[in-house]
């Protein structure tokens, strides 16, 4: 059962359960991500060996105003992926479903430290592939991220490895005029919401609207996936954060904060309440996720730098291209 019937509710258990408990995985494999980004069509692919599944591929397409489509396995395929024969044979099976849906590219971006033998890899192997060769806000994902390494470490330890100026700041957070909330519930969200939405329009950037939000709530009931954090003082809610813990990792996604009680410094009183989760939770990474460049150009690189001394640099976009014409189109849009 290569493709997944997505109407099939034991196939998509077992398919689910699969993702959830592989060692190469991410919360974008999961089915429930599909649920969030509910305007792309979902494609669910598998290998299997002695009845049992093997490796996976969660593919979310998207329409171009000509009717073709990008394919897009986000952060995957759930397997080894410096196993690029395996890869190769999940591309196999997705294929009669790919070219009936008139996709013009496959898109994989592995969650793998970019190595110059394995790009070569790829690309024997027939795919084309966008990491050096292209700008650094030139792919879907930053391909350069922001990750604490929590193996076998506890938080004392965690904490020595921040900057000193980040490491004074995140211990004079914790005081107990400033208080960490945490859940996954509606309840949450409409206090994160609140604080990413203030946050947005004062910085003035886009963001996303609140039923996006609402749908990792349901698609994530029932489980501790989805985690809120709102960091308050006696009387309003001064920052909030959303983190997914999934695979090896807690996963900071989103954010956002008020400019009010600034001497609280509740961001990185909230920071310091997702890395305990993560340590907690006996994870081996904790991904302040990414950055579009390497120096005090870029704040959030400012920002996390104080955690994270030095960048993952990671493989970038491995794409298996269909129709180059169309594919030339989207890469130079």
């Amino acid at each position: 059962m290569p493709i997944i019937n997505e109407q099939d509710h034991d196939a998509m258990t077992r398919y689910t359960e699969f993702v959830r408990r592989a060692p190469f995985t991410s919360i974008t494999q999961d089915p429930g991500w599909g649920e969030i980004k509910n305007n792309w069509e979902p494609l669910h692919v598998t290998l299997e060996k002695d009845g049992k599944i093997t490796a996976a591929m969660s593919i979310l397409m998207i329409a171009n105003e000509d009717g073709e489509k990008l394919a897009y396995c986000s952060k995957g395929p759930v397997c080894d992926p410096t196993d690029v024969e395996t890869i190769d044979a999940l591309v196999a099976e997705a294929e009669p479903a790919l070219r009936e849906n008139n996709v013009y590219v496959l898109r994989m971006d592995p969650e793998v430290v970019y190595d110059d033998a394995l790009n070569d890899t790829f690309k024997q192997h027939g795919y084309q592939v966008r990491n050096r060769n292209v700008g650094m806000h030139d792919t879907i994902q930053p391909r350069f991220n922001m990750v604490m390494d929590l193996k076998d470490k506890s938080i004392d330890d965690v904490l020595m490895t921040f900057r000193p100026n980040t490491r004074h700041d995140v211990r004079h957070s914790i005081k107990p005029e400033l208080t960490v909330d945490s859940g996954s519930s509606m309840a949450e969200m409409d206090r994160f919401y609140a604080l990413y939405e203030a946050m947005s329009h004062r910085q003035g950037i886009t963001y996303r609207p609140r039923d996006y939000f609402d749908r990792m709530v349901t698609a994530f009931e029932g489980t501790d996936i989805l985690r809120i954090f709102v960091a308050h003082s006696e009387t309003q809610d001064l920052a909030g954060s959303l983190a997914f813990k999934y695979g090896d990792k807690l996963w900071y996604m989103y954010g956002g904060s008020i400019n009010e009680e600034p001497k609280l410094l509740a961001p990185y009183r909230i920071q310091w309440a997702m890395i305990n989760e993560a340590v907690d939770a006996h994870k081996d990474r904790y991904d302040l996720g990414g950055v579009f460049a390497l120096d005090k150009s870029d704040g959030l690189w400012l920002f996390k730098h104080g955690y994270v001394r030095e960048a993952t640099e990671y493989i970038g976009e491995i794409d298996k291209v269909y129709d180059e014409q169309a594919y030339q189109k989207f890469v130079n849009r």
